[in-house]
């Protein structure tokens, strides 16, 4: 049975009931989208022509991430401009993403206008890997076979730095990194929950924790909760409605292994969709752009007219995930410098 979908008119919360869910996962092999790797990933090539179906989720999402890549990308040039400096060295073998068929990840890379490679699962066992590159596995991650999970266990062990989504947790993170985390076996439903960033020193929440954000998390239906097994693993995004619900607090977590790191989150990187909660939340997005400090002349005449026509529940929650990755990327970039310093 395939993943479900999220519905187009989904049932109030207090209509769902709060009681564990039978997991739903695919019982058939997920169709083979590219043919097995058997050169340099080098000679891969990432780009809109690599994009399944292409952008997913409804339209104003989409318009939310469009605007709040340029809004992201515009604060980190003025905030940190070193940091932006990374994204604009980026190549395209920098950021290996595996491809899925519940997560996009690829998509914010696209409209974010970061480089990236796309292959398939299976294929991560054939190509080279270097210690200063960023695996990126969309969920489900079934189809890595065990030498892809032996080579990515090495990759991150040598340097490298890997983000997983949902369930990957089970079938990557599991298999790869026993007695970190785990999925706590209760699935969730097709949900939205309020987050909170934890006061830590971690990249992934630079240009995130700004007090007068109420940022949100989708949970697409039958997503994974975090368990946590090794006291080492830090909590960098939480809910306590999360808690409340499915028995686990943690949204984003992330742990050392070797000279590595490792990101995991629940459900997924590309946000389908959002709720307006509050006043605030149904204003439209340009008010966001506001209260970031940045007038609609930073923006161009497309990306003004998509904040126009989105609101602060979606723009905020596609900003969440796009400076996010953004960060994560920043954060290999440091982590190789520095041990290049260190040589």
């Amino acid at each position: 049975m395939a993943k479900k979908k999220p519905s187009k008119n989904p049932i109030p919360q207090e209509d769902i009931p709060q009681q564990q869910q039978t997991p739903l996962e695919p019982d058939f092999p997920i169709q083979q989208m590219v043919q097995n790797v058997d050169f340099p990933i080098q000679q891969m090539k990432g780009g809109p022509s690599q994009m399944a179906g292409g952008v997913k989720g409804s339209e104003k999402m989409r318009k939310a991430y469009q605007a709040a890549s340029k809004l992201s990308k515009t604060l980190l040039e003025q905030e940190a401009p070193e940091d932006a400096k990374f994204l604009s060295e980026l190549s395209e073998s920098d950021v290996i993403v595996l491809r899925g068929c519940y997560d996009f990840g690829e998509t914010i890379f696209e409209l974010a206008e970061i480089p990236y490679t796309l292959i398939d699962p299976d294929t991560i066992q054939d190509i080279e890997l270097r210690d200063e590159q960023i695996i990126f596995v969309n969920c489900p991650g079934s189809e890595v076979t065990e030498r892809g999970i032996e080579r990515i266990k090495s990759f991150v062990e040598q340097g490298g730095l890997l983000v997983t989504t949902d369930w990957s947790l089970k079938h990557v993170i599991e298999r790869a990194f026993p007695k970190t985390i785990k999925y706590n076996g209760t699935a969730t439903g097709d949900d939205v929950v309020r987050i909170v960033y934890e006061p830590i020193d971690d990249t992934f929440l630079k240009g995130l924790l700004d007090p007068n954000d109420d940022p949100q998390w989708w949970l697409e239906g039958s997503s994974y909760p975090i368990e946590i097994l090794d006291e080492s693993v830090r909590v960098l995004v939480s809910s306590k409605e999360m808690k409340e619900k499915y028995g686990e607090a943690p949204i984003v977590v992330a742990f050392e292994i070797g000279k590595g790191k490792v990101y995991h989150m629940t459900s997924h990187f590309y946000l389908q969709r959002s709720e307006t909660r509050n006043k605030r939340h149904i204003q439209k997005g340009s008010a966001y752009a506001a209260q970031k400090g940045l007038s609609m002349n930073a923006f161009t005449s497309e990306e003004a007219e998509a904040l126009e026509e989105t609101d602060v529940a979606s723009v905020e929650a596609a900003y969440t995930s796009v400076r996010s990755m953004q960060n994560i990327i920043i954060e290999q970039k440091m982590r190789v410098s520095d041990r290049n310093k260190k040589k």
